[in-house]
Formats: C-alpha cells, structure tokens, sequence
C-alpha cells in the first residue's frame, strides 16, 4: 500500500513540473504575438516625437517599451496613433500590448499599470489672440477652452470651470489650429503637451497656475494578468541605472513635478 502511495506522489509530483514548465510566462503573456506592440501618440515627450521626421524618434514612452523589449529579448512593435483616445482603445482592446499613460482610476479599470514613472503638472495653454493671465478669468461665460476628447480633461473641466464654454478636439494637430486661428482661448492638458503645442503658436502662453497632476505609468491589459513585478521591477531598474533620468533629458519634456 505504501508503495502505491509514493508511487502516486511521484507521478503527482512529475505533473506538477510538467505543468509548471508548460505555463506561459510573463514574457509570453506580454507578447503573445512574439514582439512588444507600443501604443504611441504623435506630438508629445511623454509619448513620442519625430516618428515620421528624418531625425531619430525619442519620446519616453517610445524609449521605455524599447528598453523593455531588449531585456526580453523580443522585437519591439511601435504601434503609432494620432490621439490618445485610440491608443487607450487599443490597449483596452488588446490590440498592442503596452501603454505609457496618466494612471487614472476610470484607466485602471483595463488597465494594470505599474508604479508611477513620472508625475507631470496640469494647467493651461493660452492662444496668442487671447489676455487671460489667471486662472480666475478662465471661468467665464463667453471662454472657450479646448479638451482632447477622451481625455481626463473632458471630466474634470466641467467642475473647474462651470461658466467657460468647453469644446472637444479630436487631436493636437485639431487644438493647435484652433488656437492659432482664435477660435479657442485655451486648451488644458498636462503641461508637457502644452509646452510642445505652444513651441508651435508664437506668443501663446502656458499659465504659470497648476490644476493638478497626471501620474504617468506603464499599462498592460487588465485581462493578461500579468504579475506586477515585471513592470515594476524594469522601471526600478530604468531608475537605478540612471536610463530613465536619460529617457526623460533627450525627450525635452517640460512640466515636471517631483514624484
């Protein structure tokens, strides 16, 4: 009987490794199609810039999933969007495998993201044909103030600024020519995308007020179920080798705050 028992354990116990070599790992389920899909956004540092330009494409979103595609040894896929909007519908879809994006409670119902990378400033980017100079003139009747549809922008605007007139845009490239033309007196986002879009407007100006913070981190599918440590432990790592302060100097980024 004794023997049946050991004999029934070793045969339990040569599955169990079996199974366990067998299970997929978290390489695997980060790229299920054998390369690390990106989801990028044009026109700006926490994203990426110069992708179609005939300079080297920088961005810390873009050089962070490049990074960790080296560490696993996989090709790196850098799925490019005009907005926000669809890399979030990408990644919610599972049509690329990693995001660099605000850490949002509404985001992180999809998305499993790891500890924050960066933390960046909110505030305002003022069209040249426009004199507000404060936060308090803002909130009037006859302002308008641009959102990126799908944005965090498009919740928290209404509360900020009740008696201002809110107007979506589909994308920068839309903000920027809208603020160019008058046809908008502000735009709000955080203030690394402000700063690129004004580098674009002469004599518009990025108020000095803060509305709040974004905390930009990087985000898996919820549905992967993908252990926290391999994002985590990559960023420490991005941290610890001085790779990240890099990333962040050659994107050119504006706006930060101290995490």
């Amino acid at each position: 009987m004794r023997t049946i028992y050991r004999l029934r354990f070793f045969c339990l116990v040569v599955l169990s490794i079996a199974l366990w070599g067998c299970a997929s790992s978290p390489a695997d389920l980060l790229t299920p199609q054998g390369a690390l899909r990106m989801g990028l956004y044009k026109g700006t540092p926490t994203s990426v810039l110069d992708f179609d330009g005939p300079g080297q494409a920088r961005g810390i979103g873009y050089e962070l999933g490049k990074n960790l595609a080296a560490q696993l040894e996989v090709g790196y896929d850098p799925v490019v969007f005009e907005k926000n909007a669809d890399v979030l519908a990408a990644i919610k879809s599972g049509s690329v495998d990693l995001v660099f994006t605000n850490a949002s409670p509404d985001r992180a119902k999809y998305i499993q993201f790891s500890k924050t990378v960066i933390k960046i400033e909110k505030g305002f980017l003022m069209s040249p044909h426009s004199k507000i100079g404060s936060l308090s003139e803002i909130n009037r009747r006859n302002v308008k103030i641009g959102y990126s549809v799908g944005s965090n922008s498009q919740s928290e605007l209404p509360s900020l600024i009740p008696n201002a007139s809110l107007v979506p845009t589909q994308s920068t490239k839309h903000a920027i020519a809208l603020l160019k033309s008058g046809e908008l007196d502000g735009f709000s986002t955080n203030k690394a995308i402000l700063y690129e879009m004004g580098a674009s407007i002469p004599k518009s100006r990025v108020l000095p007020a803060v509305i709040g913070y974004e905390y930009l981190a990087l985000g898996t599918p919820q549905a992967r179920s993908i252990s926290d440590s391999l994002l985590n432990d990559f960023v420490d790592r991005m941290e610890s080798t001085g790779k990240l302060k890099e990333i962040i100097q050659r994107s050119g980024i504006q706006g930060l705050a101290p995490n």
